[in-house]
Order: C-alpha cells, then sequence, then structure tokens
C-alpha cells in the first residue's frame, strides 16, 4: 500500500513543495491559546517549506495510491571535529495514517545510519522522541546534549529557520529544551508522555512550557540500549526477508561492479565445460539481471532464467531484447518449470543466501529436479576457508548478541560487492554465520541500512550436497571472479568462490523421484 521515495532537497519543485505544504496545513496541528489563531490550524505556505530544503537538506515522503500521505525533512551536515549530524527538521503524517507505522519508517530511514556523529529534531512529540531512540538505540540524555549544544545550535542557526541567535535553550543535567516559541496547542502532552514512560524508559528531557519545544539529540558514543530476546528473534525470523530486500536494493548498481564485468568470460567457461552448442536448453537459477542467462541466448541456447527479487527479471528481460531467453520471478527452492534441461547454473552466492542450511540445499535439489539425467550443473558458493582466515571478529549471537550492535556499517552491496573485507563482518562461532550490516542510499528508495547474514561453505560441505542432491562432482576449484581457469589456494586472498562442475547421476533400477 505505502510507497517510499526520497530526493535531495535542493531538487524538489515547486509543485511538490505545494503539495507538502497543502498535507502539513491539513493534517500538522492546531495552534494553542497562545498562538496566532488559537484553535486552528497551523498553516505553511509553499515558500516555507521551500526554505527547509537547503542545500544539504534531504525529504522523504511516502505516498498511498499515488496520494501524499506522508513526509519528513533532515539536514545532513558535519560538526566540526566530529562527524556527520542528521537532523529532522519537519515531520507530518495525514491523520488517518498514523498508527500504519508510516512516521516511524519516515524517521528510521532518516536515523538509522549507524555511523553518524549524531542524530536528532526539536519537537514537542514524545512519540517522536521516543522514535529517535528506538532508531539509535540511544537515549536523549541532557547530560550529553550539553556537550555539544553550542555546534548543533551552529547548525541549527544555519539549517533551521525556527533557530536564531536569539533563541533560548535551556539544556542542562534533567532538562533539554529550546524556546522555538511555536505555540501548538499542548492540552494533550501530558497524556502523551504518560504513554511512553515505563521503568525501562523513563523520560529524562524535563517538561515543556507553550511555545517550548524539546531539544533532543542522540550520539553515536552514548551506550547503546541491548537488543533483547524478542529484538533478536524479531530480527533473526525476518532475516530472509531482509536478504532479499538488501539483494533488491542492489538492482540498478550490480552491473557496475568489479565482478559483473567478466560475464562473456564466464559465458565462454559455461559453455565449454558444461558441452553447450546451440540448440542446447540452460536453466539459471538466481539469473540476477540475466547478464549469463542473456550471454548464453546470444550463443543460440534456450534459456530460462529464475530469481525472485522482482527488479533483476524486470532488467534481465529488458537486456535480452528479442534474443527468446525466458525469466519469471520466482522462488528456486520450490519453483517448477514443466521441462527439463540440458544444464543448469546457479552462480555468485545464491547458494549460502539462506541462513537455514536445509533452505539452501532444497535449492540444489530442485535444480537437480529440472535437470535431464547425464546433464551438467555448475554452481559457485562463497568460500568459508578464505571467509574463516580472514575473520577479524568471532561472537556467538545466542551468548553475545549485542556484538551486532559493533559491527561497522558499509556500503559493500551497493558498490564493490567485495564482503570478504574483515572490517565489515562478523562470525558467529557455533553456527558459522556470517553478518554484515550494509547500507544502500538510492537511486529511488530510501537510505537504509540492513543487518544481512549468509552462509559459505567448505570444499567437503557442498561437494556433500551436491552428492545429496543426486550429483556426481566432477571437480571443483577456489576461483576468483572471471578467471574460473585459475585454481586458487583454499585459503588464497582472491578465493572468493569455490566453484563446482556436477553431472546429473544416469539413473538405473530405481525411479529418480528416491533422491528426493
Amino acid at each position: 500500500m505505502y510507497e517510499y521515495h526520497w530526493l535531495p532537497g535542493s531538487l524538489v519543485t515547486r509543485e511538490m513543495a505545494s503539495e507538502l505544504a497543502s498535507l502539513y496545513s491539513e493534517h500538522y496541528g492546531t495552534w494553542g491559546e497562545l498562538g496566532p489563531k488559537p484553535g486552528h490550524p497551523v498553516r505553511l505556505s509553499a515558500d516555507r517549506i521551500r526554505q527547509l530544503l537547503v542545500a544539504d537538506s534531504l525529504l522523504v515522503w511516502v505516498t498511498a495510491l499515488g496520494t501524499l500521505v506522508g513526509y519528513a525533512v533532515a539536514v545532513q551536515t558535519s560538526l566540526r571535529g566530529g562527524g556527520l549530524v542528521s537532523w529532522v527538521t519537519q515531520l507530518v503524517v495525514h491523520e488517518d495514517h498514523r498508527r500504519q507505522d508510516v512516521g516511524k519508517t519516515l524517521l528510521f530511514s532518516i536515523w538509522r545510519f549507524t555511523n553518524h556523529f549524531a542524530w536528532g529534531l526539536i519537537s514537542a512529540n514524545p512519540y517522536a522522541i521516543r522514535a529517535l531512540e528506538k532508531a539509535t538505540r540511544r537515549r536523549a540524555q541532557p547530560g550529553r546534549i550539553a556537550r555539544d549544544t553550542r555546534s548543533l545550535l551552529q547548525i541549527g542557526q544555519k539549517m533551521a529557520p525556527y533557530i536564531n541567535e536569539t533563541t533560548n535553550v535551556v539544556v542542562n543535567g534533567i532538562e533539554s529544551r529550546a524556546n522555538t516559541r511555536f505555540f501548538l496547542d499542548h492540552s494533550h502532552l501530558m497524556e502523551m508522555v504518560s504513554a511512553v514512560v515505563s521503568d525501562e524508559k523513563p523520560w529524562l528531557l524535563g517538561t515543556l512550557s507553550e511555545g517550548w519545544e524539546w531539544f533532543a539529540f542522540t550520539f553515536h558514543d552514548q551506550e547503546q540500549i541491548v537488543l533483547n530476546k524478542d529484538e533478536i528473534r524479531e530480527m533473526l525470523a525476518a532475516s530472509d526477508d531482509i536478504t532479499k530486500l538488501a539483494y533488491s536494493r542492489m538492482a540498478f548498481e550490480m552491473g557496475k561492479q568489479d565482478w559483473a564485468k567478466h560475464t562473456n568470460d564466464e559465458v565462454e567457461f559455461i559453455c565449454r565445460h558444461c558441452c553447450l552448442e546451440p540448440g542446447n536448453s540452460v536453466i539459471d537459477f538466481g539469473c540476477g539481471q540475466g547478464r549469463h542467462a542473456i550471454g548464453l541466448a546470444r550463443k543460440g541456447i534456450r534459456v530460462f532464467g529464475i530469481d525472485y527479487v522482482a527488479e533483476f527479471i524486470d532488467l534481465a528481460r529488458l537486456g535480452a531484447g528479442g534474443l527468446g531467453a525466458e525469466f519469471a520471478i520466482d522462488d528456486c527452492r520450490t519453483v517448477e518449470i514443466d521441462r527439463d534441461f540440458d544444464v543448469g547454473i546457479c552462480l555468485y552466492d545464491l547458494i549460502g543466501s539462506y541462513a537455514e542450511d536445509r533452505e539452501n540445499l532444497a535449492i540444489i535439489k530442485n535444480l537437480a529436479k529440472h535437470i535431464k539425467p547425464g546433464g551438467f550443473v555448475l554452481l559457485s558458493v562463497m568460500n568459508f576457508h578464505l571467509t574463516q582466515r580472514r575473520a577479524l571478529n568471532w561472537f556467538s549471537i545466542e551468548t553475545e548478541p549485542d556484538k551486532l550492535l559493533t559491527l561497522k556499517a558499509s556500503r559493500t552491496m551497493e558498490t564493490t560487492g567485495d564482503v570478504f573485507d574483515p572490517e565489515f563482518y562478523l562470525v558467529d562461532h557455533d553456527t558459522k554465520l556470517v553478518y554484515r550490516k550494509e547500507q544502500f542510499m538510492g537511486p529511488d528508495k530510501l537510505p537504509e541500512e540492513l543487518i544481512v547474514r549468509d552462509r559459505r561453505y567448505t570444499q567437503e560441505q557442498i561437494h556433500h550436497h551436491c552428492e545429496q542432491a543426486g550429483f556426481e562432482v566432477l571437480w571443483s576449484r577456489f576461483v576468483r571472479a572471471g578467471k574460473w581457469d585459475q585454481a586458487l589456494a583454499p585459503d588464497g586472498d582472491g578465493a572468493k568462490e569455490i566453484l563446482v562442475l556436477c553431472r546429473k547421476k544416469e539413473l538405473s533400477g530405481y525411479s529418480q523421484a528416491s533422491l528426493f
């Protein structure tokens, strides 16, 4: 139902500013007794909106069935001697959509990047303050805010129209507030504060008088709120969906990465080692944007590509043009195609993208179901031998889950694709799962930070899986992208993949179904 978008503030058109102004004027709130029009809606002009959209600003907005229902404006700028500060200067949500996590999602998209120096806002809404604390996993503590109040106010004077040199700000050990002279109706304020207070979540910012708002910031150097067991279970339960989302965020950048620039050499390798000729058929599990499938189709081979990321399939169909290659959006664990194929390929880490290894084995078994007896399969997995040698950080998700909070964030998936950089992964010494914190910046979706986990394999493990699925392993080797003819040492720096060539066993005396 909801679609989220973002845009640099400098690119917002006058027409869009008018839409934002209309939403604000109809749904922001009402003036209090000391306001210019007590009991009337607070209104804002399109010109005033454009004043908020300064050079370093960011607009995030959400539509429902094509209609604008919420937006947030933020400024992101560097603090001298510190780092990047993310300051939300405005947040508005249509009143009919306020209990649908719309506002939270907008705020999370701005505050979620864990390598910023500080995150914050000025607001008289305690729900917004709690969203800040939840998104950044830190408490807005007046004593800590006091250390950087002067620097933050200098940013505000440049980028937030409601802050100037005369603004009265009170920040000490027990309160943090600013007199913005914004006389919003506070009649329900204490009721709202009571709703967000508990023994575990005390209210630290003090009380408000008419015209004042809380000056709320959290900082990277603060101790983080620990993950509780429910949060851990929720995170792990959502792992597969998060991985799918992470891959979908790569859609428009994948073709630019170094490892994706060896398509022609890899297609030649596939044809040579799988004995492919024009007219043969190939099924490509986890085809991505179809670079191998399209390359094979150009050689007269009949190709059927499958991927569960819709954005990938859209790009594959566009790239295939009139070549006749077929593509489908489906799950490689369960997809059923009404024919079998001469050759199967499953390359670049589809196997291993699921945390539960039975799901990865299901991919290999389902691939086997679609291959003719005697047919070849070429697959690859990420190399655990190299992952293990390089690993700097080990932990246990069961006994020390808070180590996830120490993960350094990177834009690896969106840029280099080098998921073997030891600075940016944690290995669970019990499950051998690898955890990473990935950031995504665009081009047309909300900035987002996701914890992604994957499974990597030893040579023995992937051989065992292939044999379980009914394949005979002909050979396997440790390789780098595009250099598949060159076998490397198991833990060599370039050996990021294990490439495996299999043949489906010729069956005699019993049914193929008995293997599954």
